[in-house]
């Protein structure tokens, strides 16, 4: 066979390398071909392990520095002229892309299809011990070609579905498929995938991280909920096109039904406590797939209060967002009631502790003084906001002082409370609050569930379908905030234009002589979100290279 480009996980690298046979005059790793891969178990599994590298990262990953919850009502990033600032002021074009995934997730559909079309087949007989080895592997790629088709489609709408390793100059004439079509395509590769994957691992220590059913079935109803919605699914446009699909109301139906297919596996439950779910991946039950990541104290550090040596600020949470949190008896906070505006930070839900640091908190072993003149506030780095990120975060993760240390930082890409979340949303819009249907539970029961382990009430049963909505939507911006959902969520709700051309706020803080605190809410941060966003431009560049290639609407 021809020798291709082929790219091997590192570990296969260091083995060659370590070697005390490899000699310069060998064939170098990266131009291993076909023949050369399949005759070694190490580098066939490797190729397919290369692949966890494509997972969306999360965290830090717009530049490096930046969330992509910055570019919304969640946080405002602390530094100046940053991707997330470009993106969340309106300022991108075709021609100068942000969050753009097209060329990474092709170079990455290009390995699953490798794998498929031309590693898979050429697998001799007797290369592993057994063939169920050989089809695990061939599951885990189906799952990988899934998702990364659908990281554009979720961004770009129909793309072109590549399933072919495509030579030099082949994706010069390549047009869009439909988003309806590409949706199929999606969901049936995640079917394909769940057939052949486990729920669980059978080493479960050696292969903790690895593609489950649960996470082949987590994709399909994620991508399943997102084609049920109003960008998406809009009664006004009944074509199946390149931006959306044909309007049909059972897409709701369609939608809960793949995440009660996850519910229905009795593997998965919510981790005890909210805040030890992001810092404790041992026996959590709520983990669907994480992108695996090695102890590091980034996040912290890049995340840290500017009060801090080296604090970079970085995603710090809006007033916005912190309104959103409830009280701790589940009532709504109340700017005009005057113990709780006295007192904003008293008495909140679990989840608020969880995930934001506010003036007096202590965190490192250090006071977080976000009032005017404080220690974290006036400087190049400081929060806009007054408040500063806490969700991820470990204080292990000490990246200053005498003593310094990591920890995993893995960034769920699925977990259980999601599922919960898209269950409700697809089973209230399809059915109504109340009404289990052929699933067992209703959308309210589903939704109590995550309020339960937040410890809030749960929501009467006879609520109505439209006030239930709201709920809803507020609860997957508290439950998932900085979780890269919001910035899609608003866009597929198809309110991006009302939420995201409101300026975000942020609380300034005055200490009182008395040593009280004053409070006012202020504007940190313009936004600006024309109708075009409502989906990501395609890469100008890309365009100009391919003559099949339809631009989005308004770009």
């Amino acid at each position: 066979m021809k020798r291709i480009l082929y790219i091997l996980l590192i570990a296969v690298s260091s083995v060659l390398w370590t070697s005390c046979e490899y000699s310069i005059d060998d064939v170098p790793l990266y131009f291993l071909g076909v023949d050369d891969i399949v005759s070694d178990s190490m580098f066939t599994i490797g190729f397919v392990e290369d692949m966890y590298g494509s997972l969306p990262k999360g965290y830090s990953r717009l530049e490096g520095t930046s969330m992509i919850s910055s570019t919304t009502d969640e946080a405002v990033e602390s530094g100046r002229y940053t991707e997330a600032e470009k993106m969340a002021l309106g300022a991108w074009s075709a021609s100068d892309t942000h969050d753009d995934a097209w060329g990474t997730m092709y170079a990455a559909i290009r390995k699953t299809n490798v794998f498929l079309d031309e590693i898979y087949p050429a697998i001799p007989e007797g290369l592993f011990n057994s063939q169920r080895t050989v089809e695990l592997l061939k599951g885990q790629a189906y799952f990988f070609r899934a998702l990364f088709h659908f990281e554009l489609v979720k961004r770009y709408g129909g793309v072109p579905i590549v399933t072919t390793v495509l030579k030099a100059g082949d994706g010069t004439n390549t047009p869009r498929d439909t988003y309806d079509d590409c949706v199929s395509f999606i969901v049936a590769e995640c079917d394909r995938a769940a057939n052949i994957l486990p729920v669980e691992w059978s080493n479960a220590s050696v292969d903790f991280g690895r593609i489950t059913k649960g996470a082949a079935l987590a994709l399909k109803a994620r991508a399943l909920l997102y084609a049920a919605s109003p960008l998406f699914n809009d009664a006004t446009k009944s074509e199946n096109t390149l931006e959306h699909g044909a309007y049909d109301v059972d897409k709701w139906k369609q939608a809960a039904q793949a995440a009660h297919e996850v519910m229905a596996l009795n593997y998965y439950q919510l981790y005890y406590s909210y805040q030890g779910f992001f810092t404790n991946i041992s026996n959590n039950k709520e983990i669907i797939l994480l992108r695996m990541e090695g102890q590091n104290n980034t996040v912290e550090r890049l995340n840290g209060p500017s009060g801090f040596t080296d604090g970079g600020g970085g995603a710090c949470p809006t007033l916005d967002l912190v309104n959103s949190y409830a009280m701790a008896d589940g009532s709504d906070f109340d700017w005009n009631d005057p113990i709780q505006a006295a007192h904003p930070f008293e008495n909140r839900e679990v989840r608020f502790y969880a995930s934001v640091l506010s003036n007096g908190d202590s965190w490192m072993g250090e006071v977080i003084d976000t009032y005017e003149g404080g220690d974290d506030m006036g400087s190049i780095n400081s929060s806009k906001t007054g408040f500063y990120l806490k969700k991820f975060m470990s204080e292990n993760a000490r990246w200053f002082g005498g003593y310094t240390g990591g920890t995993y930082h893995c960034f769920s890409s699925f977990r259980y409370a999601e599922v919960l979340l898209n269950y409700a949303e697809a089973m209230n819009e399809a059915f109504g609050p109340s009404d289990p249907e052929t699933f067992t539970k209703t959308a309210v029961a589903a939704l109590n569930e995550v309020r339960l382990r937040a410890g809030l009430s749960g929501i009467d049963a006879n609520i109505e379908k439209e006030a239930l909505r709201d709920i809803i939507r507020r609860e997957r911006k508290v439950e998932l905030a900085f979780e890269e959902h919001r910035h899609l969520d608003l866009r597929r709700w198809k309110v991006a234009s009302e939420v995201l051309n409101t300026p975000v706020k942020g609380l300034k803080i005055i200490k009182n002589e008395d040593g009280t605190f004053s409070y006012q809410p202020q504007v940190a941060q313009s936004r600006v979100f024309k109708p075009e966003m409502y989906l990501y431009p395609i890469p100008q560049n890309e365009i100009n290279r391919n003559s099949k290639l339809v631009q989005n609407t308004g770009w």
